[in-house]
């Protein structure tokens, strides 16, 4: 067990700690350009670049939403001088050989993680979110433009269009009012729901003004009719008439219907509000920090916290709101490419820290680190037996508010170090990575050391790791032992903090 521990520190040491389209702009080739460009304004020279391996890890857990297998990690290395480009564009588009599986596996991560954008951890919900996810899962296949994504939403005619999101906010006007724009636009006005807003300028008419476009919205399960309208709300006693932010007059366009205008507001390509704040979130998921950090308070940013911002909203309403083209613009660029930095008192103008996994990208990539089967008609399936939405919902219940927080406690720790998956992952019998690996006569012990940590860190071990862990095995007194002693190695990559990190 002593051993153990001090595998698991010398883990701990390694872990860093810290409009038409063109068809090279659908991939991002000029937009990549200028934010290269544009950093260098904003920040100067980027820090140097991360290693291939580490960019791997990254681009196949932001766009799959998985780790990289051994294989894939060797197909990347076999692409060329280009390769880094060639692999966005093979995950994000959907070419090369695995087209179809990347085309699926990436529209079904966009569409958990803009689920949390939508409903933000800690939200109460009626109804399962899987709807909504299906919704989005749907819209990212299709590569909708993120604009007429957004309007379906803001349109909605009943509780159970665009993903039941009405539905699944609790049917209340207030209540979508609020999320919606928080989520689009980067506003929190729920705070003057009931007063003036303390600390900035919204009023109690914004807020109520807002909510008015959903006046007459009801739940499936709602009997009696709104006593409120398309376009009004009535409030203790007060009736509020619709009408758009930064604005004190009330909407009174009658050539189409409310929501419908406020659709059309909401998502306009003049609207920098919105576009900013798109790209401020897509940003920050990327690369883990926001160009402006507060993604939900956008509107407490100044004018030259905005400005970067601000440009890479206009293009990317310019190109179309291309979420695909944006993502590989922005996996093409230099500051994304950069290396994590770690933890430090230093001021710096750009700096990337460390990611945390989301709960199923977590699973996804022991899923795939542990060859484990995947197909509904496999009974050791984990992700069809519940295992998968037993480890999920545990890890849900820490999910930090950004991609940067790391929240896991003691429960979280429990489940990864002493789960089914893991305990059959260190079994010889039972596990095809340790059979894969322990089995090849093709291996020596530093190969098989190499091919776990590639499995499971996504990188190759140090010099020094390699050499104490090959002397590990050596010092078993028998095969049988040797065997075994690549399930504990395995044991503590998979409950390493790097595991769960994206570097």
């Amino acid at each position: 067990m002593r051993l153990l521990t001090a595998l698991l520190l010398m883990l701990l040491v390694h872990a860093p700690c810290g409009s038409s389209i063109s068809w090279a702009d659908s991939r991002g080739e000029s937009l990549s350009k200028w934010i290269n460009e544009r950093g260098r304004v904003a920040w100067g020279e980027p820090p140097a670049k991360c290693d291939d391996l580490t960019f791997a890890r990254r681009v196949y857990l932001d766009i799959v939403g998985r780790t990289p297998s051994v294989s894939e990690l060797r197909d990347f290395q076999d692409l060329g001088e280009n390769r880094r480009d060639v692999l966005v564009e093979r995950l994000i588009f959907g070419e090369g050989p695995r087209a179809s599986a990347y085309q699926r596996l990436s529209a079904e991560n966009l569409a958990r993680h803009w689920r949390r954008v939508l409903i933000p951890p800690g939200t109460t919900v009626v109804g399962s979110p899987l709807t909504l996810e299906a919704w989005l899962k749907d819209a990212f296949a299709e590569r909708t433009p993120y604009d007429e994504m957004m309007r379906d939403l803001a349109a909605i005619r009943s509780a159970g269009e665009a993903g039941g999101y009405y539905q699944l906010l609790g049917a209340q006007p207030e209540n979508y009012a609020s999320q919606l724009t928080r989520s689009t636009l980067g506003v929190r006005i729920e705070c003057a729901q009931c007063h003036d807003h303390p600390f900035v300028d919204w009023k109690q008419e914004d807020f109520w003004g807002l909510a008015a476009f959903y006046g007459n919205m009801r739940g499936p399960n709602d009997a009696a009719a709104s006593t409120s309208s398309e376009g009004s709300i009535t409030y203790e006693g007060k009736t509020y008439p619709a009408k758009f932010l930064w604005t004190d007059q009330p909407l009174r366009d009658t050539a189409s219907s409310p929501r419908a205008r406020l659709a059309a507001w909401l998502t306009s390509s003049e609207n920098p509000q919105f576009s900013a704040t798109a790209a401020n979130r897509i940003w920050q998921y990327l690369v883990g920090r926001g160009l402006y950090a507060d993604v939900d308070n956008l509107d407490q940013a100044s004018p030259e916290d905005r400005k970067f911002l601000d440009e890479l909203g206009h293009r990317f309403a310019h190109d179309g709101f291309d979420v695909q083209g944006l993502i590989a613009a922005i996996c093409k660029s230099d500051w994304y490419q950069a290396e994590s930095l770690e933890a430090t008192t230093e001021e710096v103008d750009f700096q990337r820290r460390l990611k945390v996994l989301s709960p199923e990208q977590v699973f996804d990539s022991l899923e795939q680190a542990l060859l484990l089967p995947v197909g509904r008609v496999d009974p050791g399936a984990a992700r069809w037996t519940g295992e998968r939405s037993q480890l999920v919902n545990r890890l849900s219940e820490t999910v930090g508010a950004t991609p940067e927080d790391y929240a896991s406690g003691i429960p979280q720790a429990l489940m990864l170090m002493n789960g089914q998956l893991t305990s059959e992952a260190i079994d010889l019998d039972r596990s095809r990575l340790l059979r894969a690996v322990v089995e090849s006569p093709f291996f020596n012990d530093r190969d098989r050391i190499e091919t776990l940590f590639l499995a499971v860190l996504t990188r190759e071990p140090t010099e020094a790791e390699r050499t104490a862990l090959v002397q590990f095995v050596a010092d078993k007194p028998a095969e049988k032992s040797q065997k075994q002693a690549y399930g504990e190695i395995l044991w503590a990559l998979l409950n390493s903090p790097e595991f769960v990190l994206c570097r």
